[in-house]
């Protein structure tokens, strides 16, 4: 069993909540990477039982943490501050609960960011958009990440450019400088689109790599809950195949024919910032997210698109809002301030160590 370093050369950061068998494929990743010189933070937002049993078998390893909050977050973004915060490594790494890593995720991340000099890692991930049509078969995978991406075209394009934070690998002297994600309440922007467009304000420079690294997962919301209850039949397949040496030459196929496909980048995402289907949106989209907004935003800070909001009536924190609702019914959760959170999960984080 691999021993934690002192100081290890990632902070892996996972949030969850409510999906502890999609979560084991999730660390099962984690586990399977080339780069073995990693710390694993799993940060539960209030989680049940189910959550630690599952994690249970993990805390074995002890390169790999759990610390639940003892409060509703109901979003990504505290909890990912909070493990952020704490981090001691030289970099980053953030993985959604319900996402993949291939194998070589992080030494192909390190590398480039070590050959580039820059310090945010955008990798390429496959996405899967519909479910596997049984647990021992691999899903469909429809869409490609797009490539070569920029701060500019960040500013002015939808949430899926950017997504998932999956395929992120950020120096964390960088996360130092750009801070913690904001909540959704206090943004027009999703956390992720706004820590992204902050980090490029902050003199960032963006690293890529052709080959897929991280795939993402979108089937949940094919289905008409869209809820956390999804079973997690399609990460159970690709991580079969990723585990399974018999598996992975079908795997790569897969991805192969992917990126061989000239249809693939950018497919069924939404990467405009306009409201779909609204003409006046799409109007207003142009006139107001243009290259000219984009280096305003970037010398001042001034985001037109909060503006654009404003002019369509679309409210802080409402894309959140309404999947928080759908997924679990919740509503008007009160976490307490992140400085709280970082303390409950130093001490957490202290009494494993």
């Amino acid at each position: 069993m691999p021993t934690v370093p002192d100081r290890p050369r990632v902070t892996v950061v996972v949030a969850t909540y409510g999906r502890p068998d999609a979560l084991v494929c999730a660390l099962r990743s984690v586990r399977a990477q080339t780069c073995p010189d990693w710390r694993l933070v799993v940060v539960g937002d209030a989680c049940g039982d189910a959550t630690g049993a599952a994690l249970a078998p993990f805390l074995g390893d002890r390169r790999i943490a759990y610390a639940n909050l003892p409060w509703r977050c109901g979003e990504q973004a505290l909890p990912n501050s909070a493990a952020m915060a704490l981090a001691d490594s030289d970099f980053i790494a953030f993985l959604n609960h319900d996402d993949l890593w291939l194998p070589d995720h992080l030494a192909v991340a390190i590398r480039q960011l070590e050959a580039t000099g820059a310090d945010f890692f955008v990798g390429r991930s496959a996405w899967v958009w519909d479910d596997a049509e049984a647990p021992d078969v691999l899903p469909p995978f429809a869409s490609l990440s797009p490539r070569p991406r920029s701060f500019t075209a960040m500013f002015r394009t939808g949430l899926h450019y950017i997504e998932p934070v999956s395929a992120w690998v950020v120096r964390t002297d960088l996360a130092r400088r750009v801070g913690p994600w904001r909540r959704s309440r206090d943004l027009f922007r999703t956390p992720i689109h706004d820590w992204a467009i902050r980090a490029g304000r902050r003199g960032a420079r963006l690293a890529e790599a052709e080959a897929v690294t991280c795939i993402k997962f979108e089937n949940h919301w094919r289905r008409p809950e869209r809820r956390y209850e999804t079973p997690a039949h399609a990460q159970e397949a690709v991580l079969r195949a990723i585990e399974d040496p018999a598996g992975r030459p079908g795997l790569e196929d897969c991805l192969r024919g992917l990126l061989d496909d000239p249809g693939a980048p950018g497919r069924r995402m939404r990467l405009s910032l306009a409201e779909p289907g609204n003409q006046v949106s799409a109007w207003l989209a142009r006139g107001l997210l243009n290259r000219a907004s984009a280096r305003l935003y970037f010398l001042t800070g001034l985001d037109a698109y909060g503006l654009y909001c404003i002019l369509t009536g679309v409210e802080k924190g409402r894309r959140m809002r309404k999947t928080l609702k759908m997924r679990t019914g919740e509503t008007d959760l009160a976490p307490p301030p992140l400085a709280r959170l970082v303390d409950f999960l130093r001490t957490a984080l202290r009494d494993r160590a």
